[in-house]
């Protein structure tokens, strides 16, 4: 038997000593998952490992750390810049098996849980009390809380209540050597030497593997509205976001081009609130706590806005069902899978007053190359983030950099930054010369060298 072989057998019975029969995946269990939500991308990798608990992997990283054997970690797959990507010759750590919410507590507002738990399990737990993890993203039934803090996930309610790093106390998370840093802190205030968790919140798991959390939770909102308008000028968008934010429950602010309507309305009739045809559309979305008062402002706010001619026309929920499907028009990202493959997700950040020079520039640009190009944007825009979606037709992938290079290329002209919530990973690591100055890219080095000194995991996400 080759040397090679031996060491992959003697490493994966090592693995299987640390972690037991369930702890352990490989072969056809390893290439049957895809490490990408948006495309079928097989898992290459010499075998998926589940640790139990942290102890377990800590052992792991241990084991791993002594072999010199490199390991990408998983958490729930939804993110798209390729941080889940993996080799032949990689150990993927999944924390799956990681799903226990340990604690809520409604007296400081706060829940202890495991790195593998969900958001939407952890927003199901809460509510059961009373409280609500305001993080909410689309894939929150599969996005994962670990995976959600290593990339200092925003989503749709960033304009209330922040990023990730904003709803985060403590964390526990294990450096590649299997060191465990415990810094599990559940007080609001606590200026007591360095504050670890930074660390690892947005490190996208290159200092460590996350392995549990406090998570801060707000009481649940009592009251829920919703509405849809369209909005004839950009000016008005800007206009109308800046008579939102008066709004003590303003929870999100979501702004489709025509384009994405577009698509969205000749999908289905549930998809279509108001007819196509304006330039944007936005959903607008109050949280609060006193139903009565909370929806004369809510409804004053619409008044108001259309008495100044800031939109054109407005449809206002009046039911959860109702609500739900306004969500349904916002969060539709498999009729664009379905209807745009293969295509190019961007989330670049912008000033709002420079949004649209921007996307005129970026757009004018791709159709002079592409005539053919389709796009879609929408975006949280009261956080300056604009998602675009591009294709060019079938070889949309063979032409991703030069794709990226317009999109990417305009950017520091307007003062903005490649990613606004979905990370570097490993797609977007050779443009971050272009958004870091020689000291922070040198200060980042540093630290990634005295916490993984030999890259043993993620070594190919950010830098």
């Amino acid at each position: 038997m080759a040397v090679e072989q031996v060491q992959h057998q003697d490493i994966l019975e090592a693995l299987l000593a640390a972690t037991g029969p369930r702890g352990l995946l490989t072969g056809e269990d390893v290439l049957a998952r895809s490490c990408d939500p948006l495309r079928t991308m097989p898992t290459l990798a010499k075998a998926i490992v589940r640790p139990a608990d942290t102890k377990e992997l800590a052992a792991v990283l241990a084991l791993c750390a002594g072999r010199g054997q490199t390991v990408v970690v998983h958490g729930g797959r939804t993110g798209v810049s390729g941080g889940a990507y993996t080799g032949n010759g990689d150990i993927v750590i999944s924390l799956e098996r990681m799903t226990e919410i340990e604690d809520i507590c409604l007296a400081s507002q706060t829940a202890v849980v495991q790195a593998g738990v969900t958001i939407e399990a952890l927003q199901m737990a809460a509510q059961d009390r009373g409280l609500f993890y305001p993080i909410d993203l689309g894939s929150k039934g599969t996005a994962t809380i670990g995976g959600t803090i290593a990339t200092n996930a925003g989503g749709n309610r960033v304009i209330r209540w922040g990023m990730t790093r904003q709803n985060v106390l403590g964390v526990e998370a294990v450096l590649s050597d299997g060191t465990v840093v415990s810094s599990m802190g559940r007080l609001l205030k606590n200026n007591t030497g360095y504050d670890l968790k930074h660390l690892f919140i947005g490190s996208e798991g290159t200092l460590g593997v996350v392995t549990r959390a406090v998570v801060k939770l707000v009481p649940l909102p009592t009251s829920h509205s919703v509405a849809f308008v369209s909005v004839a000028s950009f000016d008005n968008v800007i206009e109308l976001l800046a008579r939102a934010r008066r709004l003590p429950v303003l929870s999100a602010f979501e702004v489709m081009w025509s384009d994405f309507y577009a698509l969205m309305a000749s999908s289905s009739p549930e998809r279509r609130p108001l007819d196509p045809g304006q330039p944007y559309y936005v959903l607008i979305e109050g949280l609060g706590y006193n139903e009565r008062l909370d929806e004369a402002m809510f409804n004053d706010f619409l008044e108001d806005a259309l008495e100044r001619g800031l939109l054109v026309d407005a449809v206002l929920a009046t039911s959860e069902r109702q609500r739900q499907d306004l969500w349904r028009v916002r969060e539709g990202s498999e009729v664009i899978v379905r209807e745009m493959s293969p295509f190019l997700a961007f989330d670049v950040s912008i000033e709002i007053p420079r949004v649209e020079a921007y996307l005129a520039q970026v757009r004018a640009a791709l159709q002079a190359r592409f005539p053919q190009v389709r796009f879609v944007t929408f975006g949280h825009l009261g956080d300056n983030n604009i998602h675009i979606g591009i294709t060019v037709g079938p070889e949309t992938g063979h032409l991703e950099r030069e794709i990226e290079q317009i999109v990417y290329g305009a950017l520091p002209e307007f003062g903005g930054a490649i990613t606004a919530e979905h990370g570097i990973g490993q797609f977007k690591r050779i443009y971050l010369d272009q958004q870091k100055s020689e000291g922070e890219k040198e200060a980042m080095r540093r630290l990634r060298q005295a916490m993984d000194p030999e890259r043993l995991i993620n070594p190919n996400v950010m830098f």
